[in-house]
């Protein structure tokens, strides 16, 4: 199970990610889509703890 809430993010001074909120149960499969540069890599390493999040 994966849980994220009100998760924000700054990236190069930018305001990346705002109050994301993500429920992700066991046994159910997510995929993120969206085009270039939206941020589904920067929450993924966020939720990994590669980078620091600004709050959630």
């Amino acid at each position: 199970m994966l849980k994220v809430a009100k998760l924000d993010q700054y990236y190069g001074g930018s305001h990346t990610l705002w109050e994301v909120d993500l429920d992700v149960r066991a046994g159910e499969c997510t995929c993120l889509m969206g085009r270039n540069g939206v941020g589904k890599t920067t929450l993924l390493r966020a939720i990994m703890g590669l980078v620091p999040s600004a709050g959630g």
